[in-house]
């Protein structure tokens, strides 16, 4: 065994000794509340269940952990999992006793459940085409799980005010979110020099903030020189006596860009003359031991028999399967329904990474799963394969493909049950499948209270959940709803909210009204969110009142905004 893994194994023993202590009453729940949640263990059920968040960096895995934690799914969380929209791994229902075991198992496999919670560097994201990307700059993979290790045992880690998220973006449609995290790389050449645009303090939650531009072009030997310095920033300067105010964005507000980028330029030059070269080797270090996991065997024709199948099956061709930079290969997404798998399905897709891929699976921020390198002409066999499995939905990241977060099913903080919300919303939507593809991709994103864990804000249309009294005093689900969100570098947009508090039942409605108008207004090509800047909140805000009155009324509204 590896001194480091030995160190990673001695840590859990001594974390599952505190656990220990907890069960028998030596701490209270309010000291053990900062213990647990350090590794990703959140509290269900008070002392008797838990949450374990298994963190998953770059959103890369390969069937050999996969099993490993449909495993764990199955001996202790009613064999149910979730992925999450930072492309880690739910389980609910594990119970406490069973931690020591489930973390020790975890780690033989090579996976590290430390700091995928608590105040701390958070698991790093990347997006999950890296490296099969036909658009990217460059494979960015390598970097983030160079950087999610480097923080494992960092000094500063777990004891920041608040989380710090980063992410590694290497293609244009940035599906690694970057600009809602705190630290987001963009891949950039110049010349053939590889290089990052450097963002900061981006976040969701009540206050929303979209990352600020740091640097232009950071070579990409300064890559943890930059975090950590970003780090360093936000354990010094970050609020902390309010929680609330403890996010590098608000690091960022405070002092405004200008001065905030001086001082991070300033601890960066101070970094690289006390530790540069040392950095700078690491991370070569690192970047030189990633290998891409070499593909199954290629072929040198597209899609076979594509039509010669049914419309289902080209549909499917058409939203979920992604041409590769490879060539012969395509990569794979599999929808989950609101992020949902259970244990045997998803060792069953473990075993297709390795019948038909390279034996990875990518886990998305859109809560599915992507499997690279499949052979052109295995696709119709892979699609039967996963069509077995019940997961052979098309319209991947469209509209029908709606993201939510657990809400109050599980969560403690959400004030109502978003994935009720978005099964009612699928359903209505699957049922007319071939109107949910001439959008293109359109993403509704649904959080259970104002956190933002299901990213409400930045989706094109994005609900969150609040309760609002009705006439006899008792308290009824609602949502506020936001439209014309999106990520992208430099130029992200928060949702305008329309006024009003929509009744859970009408909302359905309200979203077939926005999509048809916009759907028979739009320009072509023409984003929402360009569509929503272009016709106004107004228009919008009228088209949504429509929705929501009687059949008669409705009609003759529409009309007068251009929908009848």
């Amino acid at each position: 065994m590896s001194d480091r893994l030995e160190r990673l194994h001695q840590l859990i023993d001594e974390h599952s000794d505190r656990v220990e202590r907890f069960r028998h009453g030596e701490l209270t729940p309010e000291e053990f509340r900062p213990i647990r949640l350090s590794y990703g263990l959140y509290a269900q059920l008070p002392q008797t269940s838990h949450l374990q968040r298994i963190k998953i960096p770059g959103g890369l895995t390969n069937a050999s952990q996969l099993r490993v934690i449909a495993g764990i799914a199955a001996e202790w969380g009613r064999g149910q999992l979730h992925v999450t929209t930072r492309q880690d791994f739910q389980i609910h229902w594990v119970p406490i006793e069973a931690i020591r075991e489930l973390y020790h198992r975890l780690q033989d496999a090579g996976i590290s459940t430390r700091g995928a919670c608590s105040d701390s560097v958070r698991n790093v994201t990347a997006s999950p085409c890296a490296g099969t990307c036909m658009a990217e700059a460059f494979d960015v993979l390598p970097y983030a799980l160079a950087l999610d290790d480097y923080f494992l045992f960092h000094p500063l880690n777990l004891t920041l005010p608040r989380k710090f998220k980063p992410s590694f973006s290497g293609c244009p449609d940035d599906e690694a979110q970057g600009v809602i995290n705190d630290l987001a790389y963009y891949a950039r050449l110049r010349g053939d020099q590889r290089g990052f645009a450097v963002y900061a303090g981006g976040g969701l939650g009540p206050a929303p903030h979209l990352a600020k531009p740091l640097i232009e072009f950071l070579p990409e030997s300064d890559v943890f020189l930059v975090a950590e310095a970003l780090v360093r920033v936000h354990h010094r300067y970050g609020e902390r006596k309010n929680r609330h105010k403890a996010r590098l964005k608000f690091v960022v507000q405070r002092m405004g860009v200008e001065r905030f980028r001086q001082t991070v330029l300033r601890e960066l030059e101070s970094i690289d003359g006390r530790r540069g070269d040392e950095l700078r080797k690491a991370l070569q270090d690192a970047v030189a031991r990633y290998r891409l996991a070499p593909p199954r065997r290629a072929s040198s024709r597209r899609v076979a028999a594509v039509e010669a199948r049914g419309e289902s099956y080209r549909r499917w061709v058409r939203t979920n399967v992604r041409e590769q930079r490879q060539a012969g290969y395509s990569s794979v997404t599999v929808v989950l329904p609101l992020g949902d798998i259970d244990s045997r399905r998803l060792s069953e897709v473990a075993s297709l990474s390795e019948r038909f891929g390279n034996g990875t699976v990518r886990t998305t921020n859109d809560q599915n799963l992507v499997l690279p390198f499949v052979a052109d002409h295995d696709v119709p066999a892979i699609y039967d394969a996963i069509a077995q499995l019940g997961f052979a939905e098309s319209n991947a990241m469209h509209l029908s493909d709606v993201t939510s977060c657990p809400g109050a099913d599980y969560c403690s903080l959400a004030v109502t049950r978003s994935m009720g919300v978005a099964r009612r919303i699928r359903e209505g939507l699957r049922a007319r499948e071939s109107s949910v593809e001439d959008l293109g991709r359109f993403r509704i994103k649904i959080s259970g209270c104002p956190n933002s864990c299901g990213q409400h804000h930045v989706g094109d249309i994005g609900l969150t959940g609040l309760m609002v009294k009705d006439e006899n005093g008792l308290e009824q689900p609602h949502c506020a709803i936001l439209v014309g969100g999106s990520v992208g570098q430099g130029n992200g947009t928060v949702g305008r909210r329309l006024k009003g508090k929509f009744p859970e039942a009408v909302v359905p409605s309200v979203i077939d009204a926005l999509t048809d108008h916009y759907r028979a207004v739009r320009s072509p090509g023409e984003a929402f969110r360009d569509f929503v800047a272009r016709v106004g909140i107004e228009q919008l805000q009228k088209v949504a009142e429509s929705a929501t009155e009687p059949d008669r009324e409705a009609d003759a509204r529409r009309r007068t905004v251009g929908l009848g």
